[in-house]
Protein backbone atom coordinates (compact mmCIF):
# COMPACT_ATOMS: atom_id res chain seq x y z
CA UNK A 1 0.00 0.00 0.00
CA UNK A 2 1.51 3.34 -0.75
CA UNK A 3 2.59 5.99 1.94
CA UNK A 4 -0.02 8.67 2.12
CA UNK A 5 1.05 12.08 1.28
CA UNK A 6 1.73 13.63 4.47
CA UNK A 7 -0.34 17.13 5.30
CA UNK A 8 2.95 19.28 4.60
CA UNK A 9 2.69 18.57 1.71
CA UNK A 10 -0.39 20.70 0.83
CA UNK A 11 0.71 23.14 3.49
CA UNK A 12 3.32 24.35 1.45
CA UNK A 13 6.29 25.51 4.02
CA UNK A 14 9.26 25.36 2.00
CA UNK A 15 7.19 27.58 -0.75
CA UNK A 16 5.67 29.82 1.71
CA UNK A 17 8.88 30.40 3.28
CA UNK A 18 10.80 31.13 0.23
CA UNK A 19 10.92 34.44 -1.70
CA UNK A 20 11.73 34.92 -5.52
CA UNK A 21 13.32 37.87 -4.75
CA UNK A 22 15.81 35.95 -3.27
CA UNK A 23 16.29 33.60 -5.94
CA UNK A 24 19.16 33.78 -8.53
CA UNK A 25 16.12 32.73 -11.27
CA UNK A 26 13.14 34.72 -11.76
CA UNK A 27 10.09 33.87 -13.87
CA UNK A 28 9.21 36.13 -16.17
CA UNK A 29 6.33 33.91 -16.75
CA UNK A 30 5.85 30.60 -16.17
CA UNK A 31 3.03 27.80 -16.96
CA UNK A 32 4.44 24.19 -15.42
CA UNK A 33 3.24 21.15 -14.32
CA UNK A 34 6.18 19.68 -11.90
CA UNK A 35 3.61 16.58 -10.97
CA UNK A 36 1.10 14.79 -12.52
CA UNK A 37 -0.29 10.95 -11.95
CA UNK A 38 -3.07 9.09 -11.83
CA UNK A 39 -6.51 9.38 -13.44
CA UNK A 40 -8.74 12.32 -13.24
CA UNK A 41 -10.78 12.50 -10.01
CA UNK A 42 -9.71 9.19 -9.11
CA UNK A 43 -7.71 7.90 -6.10
CA UNK A 44 -4.14 8.21 -6.86
CA UNK A 45 -4.80 11.50 -9.29
CA UNK A 46 -1.97 13.95 -7.69
CA UNK A 47 -1.25 17.61 -9.23
CA UNK A 48 1.63 20.32 -8.79
CA UNK A 49 1.00 23.34 -10.81
CA UNK A 50 3.06 26.97 -10.61
CA UNK A 51 2.06 29.93 -12.93
CA UNK A 52 3.26 33.34 -13.05
CA UNK A 53 3.12 36.52 -14.64
CA UNK A 54 4.66 39.78 -14.23
CA UNK A 55 4.85 43.29 -15.57
CA UNK A 56 7.87 46.05 -14.99
CA UNK A 57 6.66 49.28 -13.54
CA UNK A 58 8.15 52.97 -13.40
CA UNK A 59 9.38 53.11 -9.95
CA UNK A 60 7.13 56.09 -9.94
CA UNK A 61 3.63 54.40 -10.16
CA UNK A 62 4.97 51.96 -7.87
CA UNK A 63 1.89 52.98 -5.52
CA UNK A 64 -0.79 52.33 -7.59
CA UNK A 65 0.79 49.50 -9.30
CA UNK A 66 0.09 47.71 -5.68
CA UNK A 67 -3.46 47.12 -6.77
CA UNK A 68 -2.08 44.81 -9.64
CA UNK A 69 -3.28 40.95 -8.77
CA UNK A 70 -3.52 37.52 -10.32
CA UNK A 71 -6.73 38.43 -12.60
CA UNK A 72 -4.44 41.53 -13.84
CA UNK A 73 -0.91 40.13 -14.47
CA UNK A 74 -1.06 36.49 -13.86
CA UNK A 75 -1.56 33.73 -17.15
CA UNK A 76 -4.49 35.61 -18.28
CA UNK A 77 -2.99 38.41 -18.96
CA UNK A 78 -1.13 37.33 -22.74
CA UNK A 79 0.27 41.32 -23.27
CA UNK A 80 -0.12 42.08 -26.92
CA UNK A 81 -0.99 45.42 -29.03
CA UNK A 82 -4.34 46.70 -29.71
CA UNK A 83 -6.44 49.29 -31.30
CA UNK A 84 -9.19 51.27 -30.64
CA UNK A 85 -12.44 52.29 -32.12
CA UNK A 86 -11.28 56.10 -31.47
CA UNK A 87 -8.01 55.72 -33.52
CA UNK A 88 -5.84 55.04 -30.08
CA UNK A 89 -3.43 52.37 -30.12
CA UNK A 90 -1.58 50.32 -27.73
CA UNK A 91 1.73 49.17 -28.48
CA UNK A 92 2.46 45.34 -27.57
CA UNK A 93 5.17 46.04 -24.81
CA UNK A 94 2.45 48.57 -23.18
CA UNK A 95 0.59 47.53 -19.73
CA UNK A 96 -2.44 49.71 -19.08
CA UNK A 97 -4.87 48.39 -16.54
CA UNK A 98 -7.41 51.17 -17.35
CA UNK A 99 -8.35 51.80 -21.10
CA UNK A 100 -5.85 54.53 -22.46
CA UNK A 101 -3.41 54.93 -18.88
CA UNK A 102 -0.28 53.43 -19.69
CA UNK A 103 1.18 51.82 -16.35
CA UNK A 104 3.73 49.71 -16.81
CA UNK A 105 5.65 47.42 -19.25
CA UNK A 106 4.99 43.50 -20.40
CA UNK A 107 8.66 41.71 -20.62
CA UNK A 108 6.48 38.88 -22.17
CA UNK A 109 3.83 38.75 -25.13
CA UNK A 110 1.89 35.54 -25.31
CA UNK A 111 0.92 35.27 -28.78
CA UNK A 112 -2.24 32.20 -29.69
CA UNK A 113 -3.07 31.25 -33.21
CA UNK A 114 -6.39 30.25 -32.58
CA UNK A 115 -5.49 26.71 -32.10
CA UNK A 116 -3.96 26.48 -35.35
CA UNK A 117 -0.41 26.30 -34.10
CA UNK A 118 1.09 26.33 -30.44
CA UNK A 119 1.40 29.23 -29.05
CA UNK A 120 4.18 31.33 -28.27
CA UNK A 121 5.89 33.14 -26.47
CA UNK A 122 7.88 35.95 -26.96
CA UNK A 123 10.40 38.48 -24.88
CA UNK A 124 10.54 41.62 -24.88
CA UNK A 125 13.13 42.76 -27.65
CA UNK A 126 13.92 46.16 -25.64
CA UNK A 127 15.51 43.30 -22.47
CA UNK A 128 17.19 40.98 -24.84
CA UNK A 129 18.79 44.69 -26.53
CA UNK A 130 19.67 46.50 -23.43
CA UNK A 131 21.85 43.19 -21.84
CA UNK A 132 23.20 42.44 -25.36
CA UNK A 133 22.08 38.58 -25.61
CA UNK A 134 22.21 36.31 -28.34
CA UNK A 135 19.54 33.45 -27.80
CA UNK A 136 21.36 30.19 -29.01
CA UNK A 137 18.35 27.70 -28.16
CA UNK A 138 16.44 27.68 -25.33
CA UNK A 139 18.88 30.23 -23.73
CA UNK A 140 19.85 33.85 -23.94
CA UNK A 141 23.97 34.20 -23.66
CA UNK A 142 25.80 37.74 -23.05
CA UNK A 143 28.77 37.18 -25.54
CA UNK A 144 30.14 40.16 -24.12
CA UNK A 145 30.32 38.68 -20.50
CA UNK A 146 31.99 35.43 -21.85
CA UNK A 147 28.83 33.93 -23.14
CA UNK A 148 27.08 33.63 -19.61
CA UNK A 149 23.79 32.25 -19.66
CA UNK A 150 21.65 34.88 -18.52
CA UNK A 151 18.12 34.17 -19.14
CA UNK A 152 16.27 31.11 -20.70
CA UNK A 153 13.26 28.87 -21.59
CA UNK A 154 12.70 25.32 -20.52
CA UNK A 155 9.96 23.14 -21.83
CA UNK A 156 7.59 20.29 -21.11
CA UNK A 157 8.16 16.67 -22.38
CA UNK A 158 6.12 17.15 -25.23
CA UNK A 159 8.33 20.31 -26.21
CA UNK A 160 6.19 23.27 -25.26
CA UNK A 161 7.84 26.19 -23.69
CA UNK A 162 6.75 26.76 -19.62
CA UNK A 163 8.89 29.08 -18.40
CA UNK A 164 10.94 31.93 -19.29
CA UNK A 165 13.50 33.02 -16.29
CA UNK A 166 16.23 35.62 -16.11
CA UNK A 167 19.41 35.54 -13.86
CA UNK A 168 18.34 38.46 -10.93
CA UNK A 169 21.90 40.32 -11.13
CA UNK A 170 21.04 40.71 -14.82
CA UNK A 171 17.33 41.87 -14.39
CA UNK A 172 17.40 44.12 -11.56
CA UNK A 173 20.27 45.97 -13.25
CA UNK A 174 17.95 46.62 -16.72
CA UNK A 175 15.50 47.61 -14.14
CA UNK A 176 17.48 50.10 -12.45
CA UNK A 177 18.93 51.78 -16.13
CA UNK A 178 15.24 51.98 -16.78
CA UNK A 179 13.86 53.50 -13.42
CA UNK A 180 11.46 50.44 -13.03
CA UNK A 181 10.69 47.76 -10.34
CA UNK A 182 9.43 44.18 -11.22
CA UNK A 183 5.78 43.04 -10.32
CA UNK A 184 5.82 39.63 -10.31
CA UNK A 185 2.07 37.34 -9.09
CA UNK A 186 2.36 33.72 -9.08
CA UNK A 187 -0.03 30.83 -8.12
CA UNK A 188 0.85 27.36 -6.71
CA UNK A 189 -1.37 24.48 -6.08
CA UNK A 190 -0.98 21.23 -4.62
CA UNK A 191 -4.10 18.59 -5.03
CA UNK A 192 -4.32 14.90 -4.56
CA UNK A 193 -7.20 12.31 -4.82
CA UNK A 194 -7.23 10.34 -1.67
CA UNK A 195 -9.66 7.63 0.13
CA UNK A 196 -8.78 8.31 3.61
CA UNK A 197 -8.02 11.56 5.02
CA UNK A 198 -7.73 10.35 8.82
CA UNK A 199 -3.51 11.37 8.77
CA UNK A 200 -4.53 15.24 7.53
CA UNK A 201 -5.56 16.72 11.00
CA UNK A 202 -7.24 20.24 9.35
CA UNK A 203 -9.71 18.70 6.97
CA UNK A 204 -12.75 19.64 8.62
CA UNK A 205 -11.71 22.99 9.31
CA UNK A 206 -9.26 23.81 6.22
CA UNK A 207 -6.55 26.29 6.76
CA UNK A 208 -6.41 30.03 5.76
CA UNK A 209 -3.69 32.67 6.13
CA UNK A 210 -4.52 36.17 4.74
CA UNK A 211 -1.43 38.38 4.45
CA UNK A 212 -2.10 41.56 1.89
CA UNK A 213 -0.67 39.65 -2.05
CA UNK A 214 0.12 36.98 -0.02
CA UNK A 215 -3.02 34.52 0.91
CA UNK A 216 -2.78 30.54 1.44
CA UNK A 217 -5.66 27.98 1.49
CA UNK A 218 -6.16 24.62 2.42
CA UNK A 219 -8.95 22.73 1.50
CA UNK A 220 -10.96 19.91 1.62
CA UNK A 221 -14.09 18.20 0.14
CA UNK A 222 -15.57 15.06 -1.14
CA UNK A 223 -15.93 14.11 -4.33
CA UNK A 224 -17.41 11.23 -6.21
CA UNK A 225 -16.21 9.04 -8.70
CA UNK A 226 -15.72 11.40 -11.52
CA UNK A 227 -13.95 13.93 -9.78
CA UNK A 228 -17.03 16.30 -8.84
CA UNK A 229 -18.70 17.53 -5.71
CA UNK A 230 -19.96 14.41 -3.96
CA UNK A 231 -23.55 15.48 -2.97
CA UNK A 232 -24.34 18.29 -5.19
CA UNK A 233 -27.13 18.73 -7.03
CA UNK A 234 -27.64 18.38 -10.39
CA UNK A 235 -30.23 19.80 -12.80
CA UNK A 236 -30.83 19.16 -16.51
CA UNK A 237 -32.46 21.06 -19.39
CA UNK A 238 -33.22 19.91 -22.64
CA UNK A 239 -35.48 22.26 -24.82
CA UNK A 240 -36.11 22.21 -28.32
CA UNK A 241 -38.07 23.41 -31.08
CA UNK A 242 -41.44 21.32 -32.27
CA UNK A 243 -41.95 23.25 -35.61
CA UNK A 244 -39.28 21.53 -37.46
CA UNK A 245 -40.47 19.72 -41.00
CA UNK A 246 -38.16 17.35 -42.55
CA UNK A 247 -39.75 17.93 -45.85
CA UNK A 248 -39.65 21.34 -45.99
CA UNK A 249 -36.95 22.26 -48.88
CA UNK A 250 -35.86 26.35 -47.42
CA UNK A 251 -37.12 25.81 -43.50
CA UNK A 252 -37.35 29.18 -42.19
CA UNK A 253 -37.33 29.29 -38.32
CA UNK A 254 -38.99 32.48 -36.41
CA UNK A 255 -38.23 33.60 -32.47
CA UNK A 256 -38.94 30.83 -29.94
CA UNK A 257 -42.08 30.66 -28.66
CA UNK A 258 -44.23 29.01 -25.81
CA UNK A 259 -45.98 28.10 -28.62
CA UNK A 260 -43.21 26.44 -30.92
CA UNK A 261 -40.84 24.85 -27.90
CA UNK A 262 -40.98 22.11 -25.46
CA UNK A 263 -38.96 21.29 -22.84
CA UNK A 264 -38.08 18.85 -19.93
CA UNK A 265 -35.94 18.86 -17.09
CA UNK A 266 -34.32 16.08 -14.41
CA UNK A 267 -32.26 16.08 -11.80
CA UNK A 268 -30.12 14.28 -9.42
CA UNK A 269 -27.88 14.04 -6.46
CA UNK A 270 -24.09 13.04 -6.81
CA UNK A 271 -23.57 10.53 -4.81
CA UNK A 272 -21.84 6.77 -5.54
CA UNK A 273 -18.08 5.93 -4.58
CA UNK A 274 -16.96 8.25 -1.98
CA UNK A 275 -13.32 10.08 -2.42
CA UNK A 276 -11.94 13.05 -1.07
CA UNK A 277 -10.20 15.83 -3.01
CA UNK A 278 -7.40 17.45 -0.65
CA UNK A 279 -5.73 21.44 -2.33
CA UNK A 280 -3.31 23.52 -1.27
CA UNK A 281 -3.24 27.13 -3.07
CA UNK A 282 -1.16 30.15 -2.66
CA UNK A 283 -1.48 33.38 -4.34
CA UNK A 284 1.11 35.63 -3.89
CA UNK A 285 2.82 39.36 -5.30
CA UNK A 286 6.28 40.32 -4.82
CA UNK A 287 8.09 43.39 -5.75
CA UNK A 288 11.41 42.75 -7.50
CA UNK A 289 13.77 45.65 -6.56
CA UNK A 290 16.03 47.48 -9.17
CA UNK A 291 19.59 47.01 -8.35
CA UNK A 292 21.12 50.65 -6.87
CA UNK A 293 22.95 50.57 -10.41
CA UNK A 294 23.28 50.03 -13.85
CA UNK A 295 27.08 48.62 -14.32
CA UNK A 296 26.07 46.70 -17.47
CA UNK A 297 23.71 48.56 -19.07
CA UNK A 298 24.31 52.57 -17.82
CA UNK A 299 27.66 52.12 -17.38
CA UNK A 300 27.62 52.79 -13.55
CA UNK A 301 30.81 52.58 -11.35
CA UNK A 302 30.68 49.37 -9.20
CA UNK A 303 29.88 49.18 -5.77
CA UNK A 304 33.44 47.74 -5.29
CA UNK A 305 36.13 47.19 -6.86
CA UNK A 306 38.38 44.01 -6.81
CA UNK A 307 41.74 44.31 -5.00
CA UNK A 308 45.70 43.27 -6.51
CA UNK A 309 48.65 42.52 -4.55
CA UNK A 310 51.61 45.27 -5.85
CA UNK A 311 54.34 44.44 -3.51
CA UNK A 312 56.10 41.79 -1.87
CA UNK A 313 54.70 43.14 1.45
CA UNK A 314 51.42 42.15 0.25
CA UNK A 315 50.37 45.51 -0.53
CA UNK A 316 47.05 45.79 -1.86
CA UNK A 317 45.50 48.32 -4.06
CA UNK A 318 41.98 48.79 -6.28
CA UNK A 319 41.11 47.87 -9.73
CA UNK A 320 40.04 51.87 -9.37
CA UNK A 321 43.63 53.61 -8.87
CA UNK A 322 45.44 51.50 -10.72
CA UNK A 323 42.98 52.21 -13.51
CA UNK A 324 45.95 54.96 -14.34
CA UNK A 325 48.11 54.20 -17.77
CA UNK A 326 51.00 55.80 -15.97
CA UNK A 327 50.79 53.57 -13.10
CA UNK A 328 54.18 52.28 -13.62
CA UNK A 329 53.31 49.05 -12.14
CA UNK A 330 53.28 45.00 -12.77
CA UNK A 331 51.38 42.60 -11.16
CA UNK A 332 51.91 39.16 -11.09
CA UNK A 333 49.12 36.08 -11.57
CA UNK A 334 49.58 32.45 -11.47
CA UNK A 335 49.87 30.88 -14.67
CA UNK A 336 46.26 29.35 -14.50
CA UNK A 337 44.81 32.00 -15.48
CA UNK A 338 45.83 31.72 -19.14
CA UNK A 339 43.80 29.04 -19.50
CA UNK A 340 41.35 30.32 -16.91
CA UNK A 341 40.79 32.98 -19.89
CA UNK A 342 41.43 31.56 -23.32
CA UNK A 343 39.54 28.30 -22.43
CA UNK A 344 36.06 30.15 -22.14
CA UNK A 345 34.06 30.37 -25.35
CA UNK A 346 35.02 33.33 -27.51
CA UNK A 347 38.71 33.73 -25.14
CA UNK A 348 41.84 33.19 -27.30
CA UNK A 349 45.92 33.23 -26.97
CA UNK A 350 48.36 35.21 -29.16
CA UNK A 351 51.86 34.43 -29.06
CA UNK A 352 54.40 37.49 -29.51
CA UNK A 353 57.22 35.99 -28.52
CA UNK A 354 58.77 32.96 -26.56
CA UNK A 355 57.97 34.55 -23.22
CA UNK A 356 54.99 37.01 -24.39
CA UNK A 357 51.85 37.06 -25.71
CA UNK A 358 47.87 38.15 -25.60
CA UNK A 359 45.14 36.70 -23.77
CA UNK A 360 41.57 37.17 -23.98
CA UNK A 361 38.29 36.08 -22.88
CA UNK A 362 37.08 38.22 -25.77
CA UNK A 363 38.35 39.17 -28.48
CA UNK A 364 37.96 42.99 -27.74
CA UNK A 365 39.57 43.07 -24.55
CA UNK A 366 43.34 41.30 -25.06
CA UNK A 367 45.82 41.57 -22.56
CA UNK A 368 49.47 41.66 -23.04
CA UNK A 369 51.29 39.13 -20.96
CA UNK A 370 54.84 37.66 -19.90
CA UNK A 371 56.10 34.96 -18.20
CA UNK A 372 58.68 35.63 -15.70
CA UNK A 373 62.19 33.73 -14.58
CA UNK A 374 59.33 31.67 -12.36
CA UNK A 375 56.70 30.89 -14.45
CA UNK A 376 54.56 34.11 -13.40
CA UNK A 377 52.74 35.91 -15.44
CA UNK A 378 53.20 39.49 -15.32
CA UNK A 379 51.01 42.30 -16.75
CA UNK A 380 50.82 46.04 -16.61
CA UNK A 381 48.39 47.14 -14.22
CA UNK A 382 46.88 49.28 -16.10
CA UNK A 383 45.94 46.60 -18.66
CA UNK A 384 44.36 44.56 -16.31
CA UNK A 385 42.29 47.40 -14.19
CA UNK A 386 40.80 48.45 -17.56
CA UNK A 387 38.96 45.42 -17.94
CA UNK A 388 34.97 44.99 -17.58
CA UNK A 389 34.87 43.61 -13.75
CA UNK A 390 33.97 40.33 -14.42
CA UNK A 391 36.80 39.78 -16.51
CA UNK A 392 38.89 41.43 -13.60
CA UNK A 393 37.20 39.09 -11.33
CA UNK A 394 38.88 35.66 -12.81
CA UNK A 395 42.45 38.03 -12.97
CA UNK A 396 41.78 38.83 -9.43
CA UNK A 397 41.25 35.25 -7.91
CA UNK A 398 44.83 34.33 -9.78
CA UNK A 399 46.86 37.19 -8.60
CA UNK A 400 49.99 36.51 -6.75
CA UNK A 401 52.68 38.02 -4.49
CA UNK A 402 55.39 39.16 -6.42
CA UNK A 403 58.09 36.34 -6.92
CA UNK A 404 61.19 37.14 -9.16
CA UNK A 405 61.64 40.29 -11.56
CA UNK A 406 58.88 40.64 -14.07
CA UNK A 407 59.06 39.15 -17.56
CA UNK A 408 62.07 40.35 -19.50
CA UNK A 409 61.03 40.08 -22.51
CA UNK A 410 57.81 42.03 -21.22
CA UNK A 411 60.01 44.83 -20.55
CA UNK A 412 61.56 44.74 -23.56
CA UNK A 413 58.52 44.95 -25.08
CA UNK A 414 56.43 47.34 -23.18
CA UNK A 415 59.64 49.88 -21.63
CA UNK A 416 62.60 49.49 -23.85
CA UNK A 417 60.29 49.05 -26.74
CA UNK A 418 62.74 46.43 -28.51
CA UNK A 419 61.01 43.28 -28.37
CA UNK A 420 62.51 39.95 -28.74
CA UNK A 421 63.17 38.17 -31.39
CA UNK A 422 62.66 35.02 -30.54
CA UNK A 423 59.61 32.79 -31.22
CA UNK A 424 57.22 30.26 -29.34
CA UNK A 425 57.24 26.98 -30.03
CA UNK A 426 53.19 26.67 -30.23
CA UNK A 427 53.53 28.67 -33.14
CA UNK A 428 56.29 26.96 -34.24
CA UNK A 429 55.11 23.47 -34.01
CA UNK A 430 52.38 23.77 -36.55
CA UNK A 431 54.22 25.80 -39.35
CA UNK A 432 56.66 23.54 -39.89
CA UNK A 433 54.99 20.13 -39.76
CA UNK A 434 53.22 22.62 -43.06
CA UNK A 435 56.77 23.02 -44.46
CA UNK A 436 57.64 19.85 -44.03
CA UNK A 437 54.93 18.25 -45.75
CA UNK A 438 54.93 20.47 -48.09
CA UNK A 439 58.84 19.67 -48.80
CA UNK A 440 58.24 15.60 -48.86
CA UNK A 441 55.41 15.82 -51.24
CA UNK A 442 57.42 18.10 -53.60
CA UNK A 443 60.73 15.91 -53.49
CA UNK A 444 58.98 12.05 -52.71
CA UNK A 445 55.53 12.74 -54.45
CA UNK A 446 53.67 12.16 -51.09
CA UNK A 447 53.15 13.86 -47.25
CA UNK A 448 54.85 12.87 -44.70
CA UNK A 449 51.75 13.33 -42.26
CA UNK A 450 48.13 12.00 -42.93
CA UNK A 451 45.20 14.91 -42.65
CA UNK A 452 43.41 14.22 -39.62
CA UNK A 453 39.97 16.31 -38.81
CA UNK A 454 39.85 16.88 -35.45
CA UNK A 455 43.56 18.71 -36.09
CA UNK A 456 42.95 22.40 -35.59
CA UNK A 457 41.55 21.46 -31.88
CA UNK A 458 44.43 19.62 -30.61
CA UNK A 459 46.49 22.08 -32.07
CA UNK A 460 44.77 24.72 -29.58
CA UNK A 461 45.57 22.49 -26.74
CA UNK A 462 49.20 21.72 -27.41
CA UNK A 463 49.78 24.93 -24.83
CA UNK A 464 52.41 24.64 -22.31
CA UNK A 465 49.77 26.48 -20.05
CA UNK A 466 48.67 23.04 -19.60
CA UNK A 467 51.58 21.09 -18.06
CA UNK A 468 51.70 22.96 -14.73
CA UNK A 469 51.38 19.65 -12.97
CA UNK A 470 52.62 15.98 -13.83
CA UNK A 471 49.39 15.09 -15.28
CA UNK A 472 48.71 17.88 -17.69
CA UNK A 473 52.41 17.56 -18.59
CA UNK A 474 51.57 14.23 -19.53
CA UNK A 475 47.90 15.02 -21.09
CA UNK A 476 50.31 17.38 -23.48
CA UNK A 477 52.55 14.54 -24.51
CA UNK A 478 49.80 12.62 -25.20
CA UNK A 479 48.46 15.46 -27.69
CA UNK A 480 52.37 16.44 -29.30
CA UNK A 481 51.77 12.32 -30.33
CA UNK A 482 48.75 12.51 -31.74
CA UNK A 483 49.60 15.57 -34.31
CA UNK A 484 52.79 13.96 -35.03
CA UNK A 485 53.61 10.20 -34.45
CA UNK A 486 49.89 8.84 -34.86
CA UNK A 487 49.47 10.87 -37.86
CA UNK A 488 53.10 9.70 -39.91
CA UNK A 489 52.30 8.01 -43.03
CA UNK A 490 53.37 4.05 -42.91
CA UNK A 491 52.38 3.87 -46.37
CA UNK A 492 54.80 6.33 -47.75
CA UNK A 493 57.31 5.72 -45.46
CA UNK A 494 57.81 1.58 -45.96
CA UNK A 495 58.03 2.80 -49.26
CA UNK A 496 61.09 5.27 -49.10
CA UNK A 497 62.49 3.52 -46.01
CA UNK A 498 62.84 0.43 -48.67
CA UNK A 499 61.14 -1.61 -46.00
CA UNK A 500 61.54 -5.35 -46.51
CA UNK A 501 58.47 -7.92 -46.86
CA UNK A 502 57.59 -8.73 -43.49
CA UNK A 503 59.72 -6.78 -41.63
CA UNK A 504 57.64 -5.38 -38.87
CA UNK A 505 58.54 -1.50 -37.74
CA UNK A 506 56.72 0.87 -35.95
CA UNK A 507 55.97 4.66 -37.20
CA UNK A 508 59.36 6.15 -35.49
CA UNK A 509 61.30 2.82 -36.90
CA UNK A 510 59.85 3.33 -39.78
CA UNK A 511 60.61 7.48 -39.84
CA UNK A 512 64.24 6.55 -38.55
CA UNK A 513 64.83 4.55 -41.44
CA UNK A 514 64.03 6.86 -43.70
CA UNK A 515 66.23 9.31 -42.00
CA UNK A 516 69.26 6.98 -41.52
CA UNK A 517 69.50 6.17 -45.37
CA UNK A 518 70.56 10.10 -45.74
CA UNK A 519 72.14 10.39 -42.41
CA UNK A 520 73.49 7.29 -41.19
CA UNK A 521 71.94 4.70 -38.20
CA UNK A 522 73.54 6.35 -35.66
CA UNK A 523 72.62 10.07 -36.15
CA UNK A 524 69.35 8.93 -36.81
CA UNK A 525 68.38 7.85 -33.80
CA UNK A 526 69.87 10.27 -31.73
CA UNK A 527 67.66 12.63 -33.77
CA UNK A 528 64.74 10.54 -32.78
CA UNK A 529 65.39 10.05 -29.27
CA UNK A 530 63.05 12.79 -28.22
CA UNK A 531 59.90 11.84 -30.13
CA UNK A 532 60.61 8.48 -28.37
CA UNK A 533 60.35 9.94 -25.50
CA UNK A 534 57.24 11.34 -26.47
CA UNK A 535 55.99 8.64 -27.62
CA UNK A 536 56.44 6.71 -24.02
CA UNK A 537 55.01 9.46 -21.98
CA UNK A 538 52.11 9.25 -24.29
CA UNK A 539 51.73 5.91 -23.55
CA UNK A 540 52.75 6.18 -19.64
CA UNK A 541 49.70 6.38 -16.63
CA UNK A 542 49.58 9.60 -15.05
CA UNK A 543 49.84 7.49 -11.65
CA UNK A 544 52.53 6.17 -12.92
CA UNK A 545 55.71 6.97 -9.97
CA UNK A 546 57.71 9.84 -10.65
CA UNK A 547 61.00 7.44 -10.96
CA UNK A 548 59.56 5.33 -13.51
CA UNK A 549 58.47 8.54 -16.25
CA UNK A 550 62.39 9.87 -15.37
CA UNK A 551 63.81 7.86 -18.37
CA UNK A 552 61.66 8.69 -20.81
CA UNK A 553 62.02 12.59 -19.46
CA UNK A 554 65.53 12.16 -20.17
CA UNK A 555 65.28 10.87 -23.56
CA UNK A 556 62.82 14.14 -24.19
CA UNK A 557 65.74 16.20 -22.34
CA UNK A 558 63.80 18.45 -20.24
CA UNK A 559 65.02 19.97 -17.17
CA UNK A 560 62.90 18.39 -14.03
CA UNK A 561 63.76 21.02 -12.03
CA UNK A 562 62.35 23.93 -13.64
CA UNK A 563 58.66 25.11 -13.19
CA UNK A 564 55.93 22.58 -14.92
CA UNK A 565 55.51 25.86 -17.60
CA UNK A 566 58.85 25.85 -18.67
CA UNK A 567 58.77 22.18 -19.03
CA UNK A 568 55.80 22.17 -21.32
CA UNK A 569 57.73 24.54 -23.31
CA UNK A 570 60.94 22.28 -23.41
CA UNK A 571 58.33 19.88 -24.50
CA UNK A 572 56.72 21.65 -27.26
CA UNK A 573 60.27 22.96 -28.66
CA UNK A 574 62.03 19.50 -28.45
CA UNK A 575 59.20 17.88 -31.20
CA UNK A 576 59.88 21.22 -33.08
CA UNK A 577 63.33 20.65 -33.10
CA UNK A 578 63.63 17.60 -34.24
CA UNK A 579 61.00 18.64 -37.05
CA UNK A 580 62.75 21.38 -38.12
CA UNK A 581 65.98 18.86 -38.36
CA UNK A 582 64.29 16.48 -40.17
CA UNK A 583 63.10 19.61 -42.54
CA UNK A 584 66.50 20.63 -43.14
CA UNK A 585 67.68 16.94 -44.00
CA UNK A 586 64.82 16.66 -46.63
CA UNK A 587 65.19 20.12 -48.18
CA UNK A 588 68.03 20.13 -51.02
CA UNK A 589 71.24 21.67 -50.27
CA UNK A 590 71.23 24.35 -52.50
CA UNK A 591 67.74 25.80 -51.41
CA UNK A 592 68.82 25.47 -47.69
Amino acid sequence: MPTPTPPEWFEMPELRRRRFADAVWIPLRISETTVYSGAYGKPGNKEETLLAGCVAVPLAHRTEAEKLGWMDIGLTHSGGPYAFEDGRYKPADVYQYRDGEDLATDLVFDQSFDGVCPRIWHVNQDLVLALGLLQEGDAWLRPSEGFIEVMRQRRNGNGDVIAIEIKSEFLRDYLAARGMILRLYYYCRRMEVISDVAHIPWTATGITDEKEHDSFKARMWEVDQDGDQYGAGVALFQVWRTDVDNEEDVPKFGPETDDNTAYQSTSFVRQGEKFHRVEGELWRGEWIEPSPRSERIRGDAPAQYHTYVVDAQGTRETGDKLNDEDIGCYLWFDPKVIMALSGRRGGGLKWYTAQTGSVWSLESWPTHFGINSTGLINVYAYDVAKLPSWQQQIWAAHNVTPNGSPSTELLDAQMRTRPAKTTAPEDDLRKVMELLDAEVEARFGDKLFKPHAALDGIFLNIQRFRALDEIGLLALAKDLARVTVDLLNIGFLKTVGKVADGEKLGSLKLLERFLSLMIGEQRAQALMTPLFGIYELRLADAHLPSSELEPSFAKVGLDRTAPGIFQGQQLIARVTSVLVAVYRLVRPASES
